[in-house]
């Protein structure tokens, strides 16, 4: 069988766990889905739900458990590895199987040698922990989510005490999508890892697989005298959507076809990146009512099988839409998304097998069938065209630059191919506590920025050795 138990097989549970963890679960709108026989491919354990006492009502968690029937059908007759192992067992169940694997292994009860190839390597990314089996065996990279890219020296000073004790393994990065990496990490110090991210406001959940990504904007929100709008509040209640306030995983949102990223640009700078995202809200002016509305670029897409930028949908979508619309689009991606083909299953591929028009249509179905909004605020009105009379060169953030607020500034400080080693999160902490506000901003070109930096301290600043 694929599922198979981790607590001693003499212990007096173990029968009874075990036939409760063959249970067929019931699925709404779908008959029965059973266990499914996997060709043996190793001879380890399997995990099942790590450590849960026995009950005679535990239940497979399947992957298919939010789709329609039609996605159900499309993901249960995929022949990709990733869509089988979402069948036989949701990514979402390593949200509590994780803790309690680490506790396991502490304990001395099994090792990480005898897990689930499938949990391993595939289902742990659900909980931000990615395993390299060939380069770093039984170590593992923890991804965060960080929306904006924006950390507290609090947080900073966290992340440090983190990949520390990892000595010469440990370390971490700047991604690209201007969120942290963290390197040299063991399963069993994943579950004081994960609430020690919990308690500072960050989270590692949803961060890899077939889930929304970082939440990328403007690196310099709040402080740039160009922006249209302040990206940080609209991102951060994005991603309260997406993985819940308390960062711990929607699971109706973690079955998508394929990973998916999204960005809110508030400048002609596009600091984000609008067109290789897959959806790509761009900050505009529109004359008629004197608002900030977004016009979306969507289809992003960079593979070994195509490469394109976005294209400009016929909409805009206001303030009080956006977060409402993307919990739509994110519906009608898992619902209506291609399952077939890995290279075939971003969001491009869904637009246009459906075209744009229909797209358009079932975002506003969604939207209006969830009722977060009024019906009338359900329609999607045209794109805002704008037009300049001059050629914006993009900005460096690199270096000192006046803020919006006078007398203040940002400092732009380059980091090497983005590799940070813990005293460089307490450098940091200290420096944004010193000099600025107490904060920085990670960028997609994977440097740091520190905010609010008085004119007169820059001088000092600039001569520090970090």
């Amino acid at each position: 069988f694929t599922l198979l138990l981790f607590a001693p097989k003499h212990t007096a549970g173990y029968f009874r766990h075990l036939k409760a963890r063959m249970q067929i679960a019931q699925l709404p709108s779908q008959g029965a889905i059973g266990v499914q026989r996997q060709p043996r491919v190793h001879r380890r354990a399997v995990v099942a739900n790590i450590a849960a006492p026995p009950s005679q009502d535990v239940q497979v968690i399947s992957g298919l458990q939010f789709l329609g029937e039609e996605a159900r059908a499309r993901a249960s007759k995929s022949k990709t590895k990733q869509e089988k192992v979402k069948v036989a067992k949701c990514g979402s169940t390593m949200w509590t199987e994780t803790p309690e694997l680490a506790r396991l292994i502490r304990e001395g009860k099994t090792k990480w040698e005898d897990l689930n190839l499938d949990d391993l390597d595939i289902r742990m990314k659900w909980a931000g922990l990615f395993h390299r089996a060939k380069r770093t065996p039984g170590k593992f990279m923890m991804r965060l989510r960080v929306p904006n890219g924006e950390l507290t020296s609090t947080q900073l000073r966290f992340l440090g005490s983190v990949i520390k004790p990892y000595a010469e393994n440990g370390c971490a990065d700047i991604s690209t999508r201007a969120t942290i990496q963290l390197r040299g990490i063991t399963i069993e110090d994943a579950d004081k890892i994960i609430a020690g991210l919990f308690e500072h406001g960050l989270t590692s959940f949803m961060s890899g697989m077939d889930n929304v990504r970082n939440l990328t904007g403007n690196p310099i929100a709040g402080v740039d005298p160009h922006e249209l709008i302040d990206t940080r509040p609209l991102l951060k209640a994005l991603q309260d959507m997406i993985v819940g306030a308390d960062g711990r995983g929607r699971a109706d949102l973690t079955n998508l076809p394929r990973k998916i990223n999204f960005c809110i640009s508030s400048t002609r700078d596009d600091f984000p990146h609008t067109h290789i995202n897959d959806v790509g809200f761009e900050a505009a002016e529109d004359l008629s009512s004197g608002q900030v509305v977004f016009n979306l670029m969507v289809g992003g897409y960079f593979s070994i099988k195509r490469n394109t930028i976005g294209s400009l949908a016929p909409f805009s979508i206001t303030q009080q839409q956006l977060i409402p619309f993307s919990e739509a689009l994110l519906q009608v991606f898992r619902d209506h998304g291609p399952r077939e083909d890995r290279q075939k299953t971003r969001m491009l591929w869904l637009v246009e097998t459906v075209g744009m028009e229909k797209w358009q249509s079932l975002l506003e179905e969604y939207m209006l069938k969830n009722g977060k909004l009024p019906a009338e605020a359900c329609k999607l009105a045209p794109a805002v065209h704008a037009t300049y009379d001059d050629v914006w060169a993009r900005r460096d953030l690199l270096g000192v630059h006046p803020q919006k607020q006078a007398g203040m500034n940002w400092v732009g400080a380059c980091v090497p191919s983005g590799r940070l080693q813990a005293v460089d999160f307490d450098d940091m902490a200290r420096i944004a506590e010193t000099y600025g506000d107490g904060t920085v901003r990670l960028t997609c070109e994977e440097n740091v920025l520190f905010t609010n930096v008085v004119e007169a301290n820059v001088p000092a600043m600039l001569k520090e050795p970090l």
